[in-house]
C-alpha cells in the first residue's frame, strides 16, 4: 500500500513538473528576445544624440555661410552638358558631392556645398566612433548631396535624381516631423549608391526657420543582422510594423517558406519605397498559417503563437522593440 502511495505521489510530481516546463520554456524565449533587443538598442540609441549634435553643427555652419563660402574651391567640381555638377574627389578623402540636374538654383546649391564643406570631418568622426554606421550624408533642399565615404557616383545614380522624394528626406520635413527631432526610417529601402537594404536615422537641419536639408546615418541590414542576430543559435527575424521581414537568420526565413534575403545594388534610381514588400511580407505569404501568425503578433499584440506548416509544428515568440515599431521573432520546431 505504501509502495502504491509513493508511486502516485511520484506521478503527480512528475506531472506537475511537466506542466511547469512549458511556462519556463516560454520565459526563456522571452528573456532571449529581450536580451537581443537590449543589445540592438544599446548600439542604436546613442546615434540619436550624435545626429542631433551634428544637426546643431550644420545649422551653425549655415549661420556662418558668408565667411565659409569664400573658402570654397570651385575648381574641384565638374559640370556636364546636361547641368549635372559633381566633385572630382581624386584623393578619395572627401565626401562625394553632386548637384542634381533638377536643381533650379544651381548657384545656391554651390554656395551651400561650400557652406557645408566642414561636415566632411564631422562625418569621418561619426564613422570612426560608431562602427555600425556605414555612411553619413546631407541631402539639401537645394538638391545637392554630400555623402561619406565616397562612392562611384557616375555608375551609381541617375543625374536627375530627386533626393527630396525619398523617405530618407521627406519623413523629416515640417509636415511629418513638426518637432524637428531625430526620426528612424522604419520602412527599409534599397540604398541608391549600392549599400543594399538600409535602415536610416535622419534629422532635419534648419536655418532661420527654413528647412535647409536632412542629415542621415545609414546602417545596412546585413551588418545589423551579423552584429546581433548571429550571436544566437535561435531562428530569429526582425519584422516591421507592416509585416515586412527586414532582417533574419536564414533558418527562420526558410522555415516560413519565404525567399532568402540577399543584398541588392542599384545602377538606376529607386522607383518605389515598396520594392521589397511582395516577396518578404508575412501578410503576402501563400501560407494561411504565416498570415495568421503576423496578425496575432502585429495586430492583436500577442507574443506567442503555435502553428503547423508543411507537416511541421512550430512555435513562435514575439517581442516589440522600444526604439521603433519593429518586432523580434523567435521561430522554431
Amino acid at each position: 500500500m505504501k509502495c502504491l502511495f509513493f508511486i502516485l505521489i511520484s506521478i503527480l510530481l512528475f506531472s506537475s513538473a511537466c506542466q511547469s516546463d512549458p511556462k519556463q520554456a516560454h520565459q526563456q524565449h522571452f528573456q532571449l528576445l529581450d536580451s537581443v533587443i537590449r543589445k540592438v538598442e544599446a548600439d542604436l540609441t546613442p546615434l540619436e544624440a550624435d545626429i542631433s549634435a551634428l544637426a546643431e553643427y550644420s545649422s551653425f555652419l549655415f549661420q556662418k555661410a558668408d565667411s565659409l563660402v569664400p573658402l570654397g574651391d570651385d575648381s574641384k567640381f565638374i559640370s556636364d552638358e546636361k547641368g549635372f555638377i559633381y566633385n572630382k574627389n581624386e584623393s578619395g578623402e572627401e565626401s562625394t558631392v553632386f548637384v542634381s540636374i533638377l536643381a533650379e538654383d544651381k548657384p545656391l546649391a554651390i554656395r551651400e556645398i561650400h557652406t557645408t564643406a566642414l561636415l566632411d570631418s564631422a562625418f569621418i568622426e561619426v564613422l570612426e566612433k560608431r562602427k555600425i554606421v556605414c555612411q553619413v550624408y546631407f541631402n539639401a533642399a537645394s538638391h545637392f548631396n554630400r555623402l561619406y565615404p565616397p562612392y562611384d557616383l557616375l555608375n551609381s545614380l541617375d543625374p536627375e535624381i530627386d533626393i527630396t522624394a525619398f523617405n530618407f528626406y521627406y519623413l523629416a520635413d515640417e509636415t511629418r516631423n513638426p518637432n524637428r527631432k531625430a526620426v528612424w526610417v522604419e520602412e527599409v529601402y534599397i540604398d541608391p549608391v549600392g549599400r543594399g537594404w538600409i535602415l536610416s536615422l535622419i534629422h532635419p537641419v534648419y536655418h532661420d526657420n527654413e528647412l535647409k536639408g536632412v542629415l542621415g546615418f545609414d546602417i545596412t541590414l546585413f551588418d545589423l543582422m551579423n552584429a546581433f542576430l548571429e550571436t544566437s543559435d535561435k531562428k530569429l527575424m526582425l519584422v516591421d510594423s507592416q509585416g515586412t521581414i527586414v532582417a533574419g537568420k536564414a533558418e527562420a526565413i526558410e522555415a516560413l517558406s519565404m525567399p532568402p534575403l540577399k543584398n541588392h545594388a542599384y545602377i538606376q534610381t529607386i522607383q518605389s519605397d515598396n520594392f521589397r514588400k511582395e516577396n518578404f511580407n508575412l501578410y503576402k505569404s501563400k501560407s494561411k498559417e504565416v498570415r495568421q501568425m503576423a496578425s496575432k503578433f502585429l495586430l492583436e499584440k500577442e507574443n506567442y503563437h503555435s502553428f503547423e506548416l508543411g507537416g511541421r509544428l512550430f512555435e513562435a515568440y514575439c517581442k516589440r522593440m522600444n526604439l521603433m515599431d519593429w518586432y523580434l521573432l523567435d521561430i522554431h520546431d
